[in-house]
């Protein structure tokens, strides 16, 4: 009999040798089951990624349509107080022609006004600058870019239009006889209003067609609520423009 051997401990450590391959094809098969799962694990990944941007488009496109949406109610705006612009511009026009045919003294007029607004672009200049509009498709990409056109311009063109008024509203302070210097200053600011006029109307109709294609359109509940409000501001001067003619 051997002597006897002394049991092991509980917590013993118990080294198990790696069994060996059964030749080349079970190397080959557990090489390929390694990369199945490294593959596997990469497909999930990209899954789980491309849902994570989906997402992310998913509340970047409302974003930009709910800002889209405000531009499309003060175009509406704007264009349903282009009667009363013409017709405070004829106004003037008609004074200052009397002032130089006949010497008629020119009355003080009202502040010539325009609906001032900020063109919102805010949404679309964060979806490029943080690679979002990366991930938006091409198609709708395009149509994105073609309405944010326009707040662009008409942000840009709404300063030099404020500029021209002012320069036109001082009529409301300095009327009477015109020293025909000062009178041909006048004739200048509102030959300049009235071609920031017809540039602010134009691109604020054009953006109200642009911006349809991507879903933002106003409803005619909307474009009522609009000359409603148009018409307090305004007057019954106010009216709904025809869309389908530019300005």
């Amino acid at each position: 009999m051997g002597e006897p051997t002394e049991p092991e401990p509980e917590d013993a450590v118990h080294i198990h040798r790696p069994k060996p391959l059964k030749g080349l094809g079970g190397f080959f098969s557990e090489i390929a089951i390694i990369v199945v799962g490294v593959l596997i694990a990469l497909a999930a990944e990209q899954v789980v990624d491309n849902l994570e941007w989906a997402h992310r488009v998913h509340e970047v496109e409302g974003a930009m349509r709910t800002e889209l949406a405000q531009n499309i109610h003060d175009a509406y705006y704007r264009l349903t107080t282009r009667p009363c612009a013409l017709a405070k511009l004829n106004e003037i026009e008609a004074a200052l022609v009397a002032s130089r045919d006949r010497g008629a003294p020119v009355a003080p007029i009202t502040r010539y006004q325009r609906p001032l607004r900020p063109w919102l672009s805010d949404e679309w200049e964060n979806a490029r600058s943080l690679q979002i509009a990366s991930h938006i498709p091409n198609d709708r990409l395009t149509l994105y870019s073609q309405a944010y056109f326009w707040p662009k311009v008409l942000q840009e063109t709404q300063a030099g239009e404020r500029e021209a008024m002012s320069d036109l509203n001082t009529l409301t302070l300095n009327a009477g006889r015109l020293e025909p210097a000062e009178r041909d200053r006048l004739f200048h600011a509102l030959v300049k209003t009235r071609d920031y006029l017809g540039l602010m109307d134009g691109a604020a109709g054009l953006m109200l067609r642009a911006t349809a294609p991507v879903g933002v359109v106003l409803s005619e509940a909307e474009k009522k609520a609009e000359l409603s409000s148009a018409q307090k501001d305004f007057g019954a001067c106010a009216a709904a423009p025809d869309l389908d003619q530019n300005p």
